[in-house]
């Protein structure tokens, strides 16, 4: 199958070449361009931030023979990219490139290293080396000549750090003095005379000016791609910007890979919508147009670009945002959505998603308020079963989070929103948690957004499933409706009243009748309907928990959750 693969991509026109290579594993990409005979042009070809991802998801160890071809305008991209910590220089990086640069040779790395600002070399090269003058030979004479080299008769060189990659800088310092005396000159003389802080701080200015070119803004003006924007009112808000055009021809140096995003990886709409509506040119366009949206999610999150996991969860992201902006648009409808992806700009359908799941948070904020929270102190609420209290603290996180637990095939794990379905389960839930106040209150006479029951609460493992169950389960006991708790020595006759003889027992259907009369007399058409998937996981608790015990054996009451006991 491989050997098709590659016989498949050899027959190809270069720039179909290019358009194959997009989207496969970095792997399978660098075999199949050593396997070129126009490798060194394919490589070339790459916009620095897709060879970058590419060679860091090889690894640097293993990237020589696609470095080696590289030009030294992506070499500069690479360092850009990767040797950097916010504003401080990663030297560590730094090394870890340049000996994976060893394989391209002295001439072409120092070509490479020459293209780089002479301030990021510089502080490279001053953890290696210290520069004399010559007219402070006595001060390098005192040095054992093994560990100065003199170049000319204005410098001398002592080496100060050993390590595996000191040989190949050796070599390259040599062909910088070959190459461009007055560069090399340059160097010498920055070693020795500049300051780490103010060559730092320069390098950073360039890099900054650098990125803003190739679509990486600013921190703080990425921020505005999660601006909030109002989703009733956006197809008003979207009247105010010229339409994008997707099938004008793209210029070569203005495209903008994104090789870590996988085209077509799942079966989203937006995905749909871009295989189904677009021709190959228009594809690119948005392509392009979603690496610039990626770049500013990135660089607004301060992503580390040297963390490839990191930065394909914030290009995951853009996309699931993305999705979720088309889905709302389109209603699920493949035409409309294509013609939405047509006429919208992507950073106003990905602040649509945000703003989606900012409503999600709002309504989150103003229910916790409710039961008399600071907004954001759900852990505070200790009575909440799950998997409310899980899916209200994903929902009151800056970047609101959905909780697996809520999926078709739950987990405990927080993830993006992906789909219309994650805000519906989303807005259901939060309509449900709405909903205990007045089941409580009209059901029990219990308010749980007083101050009292706060602090009766406050300290106490109790659950709001509990309190109901019991009370359920006295009206079977005893006919009151009251969440007492039961002695101990009844659970007996617990088991004996609500549920089925044999095992697994059930609960009984004159137990579930006599709980649902008792919410439907009580409780309001639209309470009622809220709570219903709560009371029904309460019941199936209930259930669970007495279905496999033995009816002619004592119940431990060490192992009952379900409902409140108290000590005999």
């Amino acid at each position: 199958m491989r050997e098709q693969t590659q016989s498949e991509f050899l027959h190809l026109p270069f720039q179909e070449k290019l358009e194959f290579l997009y989207g496969l594993p970095a792997r399978q990409k660098r075999d199949l361009i050593l396997s070129a005979p126009e490798a060194e042009r394919l490589v070339q070809s790459f916009a620095p931030e897709t060879l970058f991802y590419t060679l860091k998801e090889i690894g640097s160890a293993d990237a020589g023979d696609l470095l080696s071809m590289a030009a030294p305008e992506q070499i500069k991209g690479l360092f850009d990219l990767d040797c950097w910590n916010k504003d401080r220089v990663n030297l560590r990086r730094m090394r870890e490139w340049i000996e994976a640069m060893s394989e391209a040779g002295r001439r072409r790395a120092a070509q490479a290293l020459m293209e780089l600002d002479i301030e990021l070399v510089t502080l490279l090269l001053r953890g290696y080396l210290k520069v004399y003058l010559l007219s402070e030979v006595q001060a390098a004479l005192d040095v054992p000549s093994h560990r100065v080299v003199q170049f000319d008769e204005h410098y001398a060189v002592e080496f100060i750090r050993y390590d595996n990659i000191l040989p190949f800088l050796q070599e390259i310092l040599e062909e910088m003095f070959e190459r461009d005396y007055d560069y090399f000159s340059s160097l010498m003389d920055e070693i020795y005379w500049g300051v780490d802080a103010e060559l730092e701080e320069q390098a950073y200015q360039y890099r900054i000016a650098r990125l803003n070119d190739r679509g990486f803004p600013d921190f703080f003006e990425a921020q505005s791609v999660f601006g909030y924007l109002n989703p009733r009112q956006f197809d008003q808000i979207r009247r105010t910007y010229a339409p994008p055009n997707r099938e004008d021809e793209l210029q070569e140096e203005s495209q903008i890979d994104m090789a870590m995003m996988p085209p077509g990886a799942d079966s989203s709409l937006f995905n749909a919508a871009l295989t189904a509506g677009f021709a190959a040119q228009g594809k690119r366009h948005i392509r392009t147009e979603m690496a610039l949206v990626a770049n500013q999610v990135l660089v607004a999150r301060a992503v580390d670009f040297g963390d490839p996991e990191a930065v394909r969860e914030a290009i995951e992201l853009t996309h699931h945002y993305l999705n979720l902006g088309l889905e709302h648009l389109a209603g699920g409808d493949l035409k409309t959505a294509i013609d939405y992806l047509r006429d919208t700009h992507l950073k106003l359908l990905l602040r649509l998603g945000v703003s989606l799941t900012i409503d999600l948070r709002k309504r989150a904020e103003a229910l916790v308020t409710s039961l008399g929270f600071p907004a954001g102190k759900v852990g505070s609420i200790s009575y909440l079963d799950s998997p409310y209290r899980e899916a209200l603290e994903g929902l009151l996180l800056n970047a609101p989070r959905f909780y697996g637990g809520l999926d078709r095939q739950p987990s405990v794990v927080m993830r993006d929103f992906r789909e219309m379905r994650d805000l519906h389960v989303a807005h259901g839930v939060l309509g449900q948690l709405e909903a205990m106040a007045p089941l409580f209150k009209e059901l029990l006479e219990i308010d749980i957004t007083s101050a009292a029951f706060r602090t009766q609460m406050a300290g106490r493992e109790i659950r709001l499933s509990q309190i109901l169950l019991t009370a359920l389960v006295n009206q079977a006991l005893d006919s009151t409706l009251t969440p007492a708790p039961l002695a101990a020595s009844r659970l007996s006759d617990v088991r004996r009243t609500v549920m089925t003889a044999g095992r697994p027992a059930r609960l009984t259907e004159d137990f579930r009748q006599r709980a649902n009369a008792a919410l439907e007399r009580r409780l309001e058409q639209g309470p009622l309907k809220r709570t219903e998937d709560f009371v029904r996981s309460c019941l199936s608790m209930l259930e669970e928990e007495f279905s496999e015990l033995d009816p002619s054996a004592p119940i431990d009451p060490r192992y009952i959750r379900s409902i409140l006991l108290r000590r005999d």
